[in-house]
């Protein structure tokens, strides 16, 4: 695809590209998943990625998310360009994914997956309320209403993904990739996730 026409960078270095690949190219033995895919998404935009099944999607976003290496091509994020060896990396440059398969801990409440290792301290121990009244506040934020006490096990699918949700927006992320975010929701839960993304691109995040 061709990208837009860039903006004029601001006084922070970042134009109006919340990310952007070039050229990315990912091999496997006997597939070439990725073929010199270019992306652009802006800040505050919902960019859909469509295709057919192996058609290379989820290999792209586990490309931009490090969890995978390109084979050739170039990540910029806000115009910078950067180099991830694994998902911390891009969470660090504020990038958060939610998985199909939701990587959460069935035993522990909301408040505990939301924050689990990255915890709210006091003198050295986990903040507990402090660590619901977070998750409590974030949901009332952006309308993904959940009960921090709630196990997270109880939950059914469409609250699970608030939850998953929830942990990429108190780690800060700016860029949130869904990995086909509505092939486990009910149809009204799909609406309400379309809105709960609707605002969260209104303040400015970044939704694939």
């Amino acid at each position: 695809m061709t990208p837009p026409p860039a903006e004029p960078e601001n006084g922070a270095g970042v134009t109006g590209v919340a990310v952007e690949l070039r050229g990315i190219t990912k091999r496997f033995p006997g597939t070439l998943a990725n073929d010199a895919v270019d992306l652009t998404v802006r800040h505050g935009e919902i960019h859909a990625l469509m295709g057919e099944n192996g058609a290379g999607k989820s290999t792209l976003m586990s490309v931009l998310y490090g969890m995978e290496r390109a084979d050739a091509g170039s990540i910029r994020i806000d115009g910078r360009e950067v180099r991830f060896t694994s998902p911390s990396d891009a969470m660090a440059a504020g990038l958060g994914m939610v998985h199909q398969s939701f990587k959460l801990f069935d035993s522990l409440t909301v408040a505990e997956n939301v924050v689990y290792a990255a915890e709210p301290r006091r003198f050295g121990l986990v903040d507990r309320a402090a660590a619901r009244r977070r998750v409590r506040a974030l949901a009332e934020e952006h309308g993904l209403a959940v009960d921090p006490d709630a196990r997270v096990g109880d939950l059914p699918v469409g609250l699970r993904q608030r939850v998953e949700i929830l942990k990429l927006l108190h780690r800060g992320a700016r860029t949130l990739i869904l990995d086909e975010p509505t092939a486990v929701l009910t149809p009204a839960e799909a609406d309400t996730l379309f809105g709960v993304l609707k605002s969260l691109t209104a303040q400015g995040r970044t939704v694939v």
